[in-house]
């Protein structure tokens, strides 16, 4: 009889999960050595909190027609119901499920809260709920450090110089934007970025124009050159310098760098939350996958070689993420071989126009079931090339939905 109980109530579980059912609960949370408790609600593998409860947590709530506002004196969110979008401090970010309202009472993402709050937010047996552990703050001096070098930022930059386009790209995820003040000719997003000075490429800026900036601070990240920081060091220009990130984690690490450099703790949090909260949603229906189709994608091709993402990179981590299988996990780092990928022969290749081009018009790859299948996905390879948040927010779905359109069109983000 138990075992039946067990299957009946683990089936009723899967079932919500999968169709959306609400059930409604009394949550009990360790927060700061205190247990609180709290009114939640699991919708889709999400437990969402009642606005109203979140007072006891020492946050202030109102409900504005369609939007939800919680708030502390350092921080704000206002959550749009119905929606997966939120403000935190007058910055955009979206959540990888819609907040909604259920009667009178608004219910908001409860883990997306506590992590931009700065919590580590898990499950502990001993109270049957939730236990946060407030996170390690970073603060000024921020220090990171890159092959043995040590940068220092003292306090926050007004101006910056970025020389790198997922810098770029991730300060105006936080919010700042407008602090950068000279950027390369790759960074070419958001759109607005065609506003602000270009000082040359990531591997030869121009020292003068970023002289003539005179920027609080420079950020440089994979294709800099020593030499090149040298001049600015000279120059009495304060850097920082970081290898982009290999994995996700530590392109999560390094937004929360990023976000302590330019004094947007908050913002950054819930960056690396929307984000983290995506691809645990994406795993939640990839995992059970069966069938996973092969994909190989094209970082370079034709008369200079074949180049693709191995095991060791995050375009790898992020094709497993997404529910396919990486070709070139037989491999470390970009350098691969027309030879293997002939022998791989996979089901999706995926790439720039260029590329497609290429294979299309060679008799080389002709016998690539991709090729003459028209399994090849075009793509926007900055989308792909760059540890930012479009990384999330654009291409996981793109892959998603390459792999598995069904599973794709599931996704609320």
């Amino acid at each position: 009889m138990k075992k039946i109980t067990r299957l009946l109530l683990i089936t009723v579980l899967i079932t919500a999960l999968f169709s959306g059912l609400v059930f409604a609960s009394s949550s009990s949370i360790k927060i700061d050595g205190k247990t609180k408790s709290l009114t939640t609600e699991l919708k889709e593998g999400r437990t969402f909190v009642a606005g109203s409860s979140l007072k006891s947590l020492g946050l202030d709530f109102t409900l504005n027609q369609s939007i939800a506002i919680v708030k502390n004196k350092e921080v704000e969110f206002r959550f749009t119901l119905n929606t997966n979008k939120v403000k935190v401090n007058n910055t955009d970010f979206t959540t990888d499920s819609k907040s909604y309202k259920n009667g009178q009472e608004a219910y908001l993402p409860l883990r997306f809260i506590l992590e931009t709050l700065g919590y580590d937010v898990k499950w502990d047996k001993s109270i049957n709920g939730i236990k946060v552990d407030k996170q390690k703050n970073i603060s000024y001096p921020v220090t990171l450090e890159s092959n043995g070098t040590k940068y220092t930022v003292a306090k926050e930059p007004k101006t910056i110089v970025s020389l790198a386009p997922d810098v770029t790209e991730t300060l105006f995820a936080i919010g700042a934007g407008s602090k950068v003040k000279g950027r390369t000719q790759y960074c070419n997003y958001p759109k607005n970025v065609s506003a602000i000075k270009e000082v040359g490429n990531m591997t030869e800026p121009s020292i003068e124009t970023i002289i003539d900036i005179n920027p609080d601070l420079v950020i440089a990240a994979t294709h800099y050159k020593e030499e090149v920081l040298k001049k600015l060091q000279t120059a009495k220009i304060a850097i920082v310098a970081k290898e982009s990130p290999k994995t996700l984690d530590e392109m999560y690490d390094y937004t929360l760098k990023l976000g302590a450099i330019v004094n947007k703790n908050y913002e950054a949090r819930a960056l690396v939350s929307s984000m983290k909260s995506k691809v645990e949603t994406v795993k939640m229906y990839t995992n059970k996958i069966k069938n996973k189709p092969t994909a190989y994608y094209v970082v370079g091709t034709g008369q200079y070689g074949e180049y693709t993402a191995g095991k060791d990179t995050f375009l790898a981590e992020l094709i497993r993420i997404a529910g396919g299988i990486n070709v070139a996990d037989d491999v470390t780092g970009w350098k691969y071989s027309l030879e293997k990928l002939i022998d791989k022969n996979p089901d999706i290749i995926i790439g720039a126009q260029f590329y497609y081009d290429t294979m299309k018009g060679s008799d080389n790859y002709k016998i690539l079931k991709a090729v003459k299948n028209n399994k090849f996905k075009v793509v926007n390879e900055d989308i792909f090339s760059r540890p930012s948040p479009r990384l999330i927010e654009e291409g996981l779905k793109i892959l998603v939905k390459a792999f598995n359109d069904n599973i794709g069109n599931k996704l609320s983000f």
